[in-house]
């Protein structure tokens, strides 16, 4: 059988209500935006794809592995930010950077060793960010810009990290269902 699943930092319920604060506020553009929900905010380390639960000891013992040489560290959720770019937007997110790269780190490790379970290593560059939505049509996308622009200095918080999770993402017709298989200690 298999699951859908992908590595994460939990946010802390304050920030994800700063998140969703700023979120209404995005959401008076009226852009054609599928928009994550409060409780889904989360930022991803490495997403997994459709797996095999039969792998699950071994991506246990590479996650575990990966975080258990690092000591617990700080991420700023700070300015915001789009790929491909704030001018043409696609996916509308904010950033989350430490200053020890230990979110590189940690990502790069779990990418490297991943393959050798068959999971595709990714051919992007890691960039930290918390996902806010997804644009589905260029409706009111000027607006939003706009919206974007006047708050890309804006702070949401210091999230501190001492675990991070595999995470199942079950998709239904109202949106994904995430749970939370297991955590991982840092350090």
């Amino acid at each position: 059988m298999t699951i859908r699943a992908f590595v994460a930092i939990e946010i802390n319920k304050e920030i994800k209500n700063k998140l969703s604060e700023f979120l209404t506020q995005l959401k008076k553009a009226d852009a054609d935006v599928k928009w994550v929900t409060c409780e889904n905010i989360h930022l991803t380390l490495k997403f997994l794809g459709h797996i095999g639960e039969n792998i699950l000891p071994a991506l246990n013992k590479i996650i575990n592995d990966t975080v258990s040489c690092l000591r617990p560290f700080d991420i700023n959720i700070e300015n915001v930010g789009a790929f491909p770019s704030l001018k043409k937007p696609r996916v509308i997110f904010v950033c989350a950077q430490d200053k020890e790269s230990n979110l590189l780190k940690i990502y790069e490790k779990l990418d490297k060793e991943m393959e050798e379970l068959g999971i595709i290593r990714d051919s992007k560059k890691y960039v930290g960010h918390i996902t806010l939505g997804r644009i589905k049509s260029r409706k009111n996308v000027p607006a939003l810009i706009n919206a974007l622009n006047s708050d890309a200095g804006y702070f949401f918080g210091r999230e501190k990290v001492n675990y991070i999770s595999l995470m199942q993402s079950k998709l239904t017709p109202k949106g994904p269902i995430y749970t939370r298989l297991k955590n991982f200690t840092i350090g």
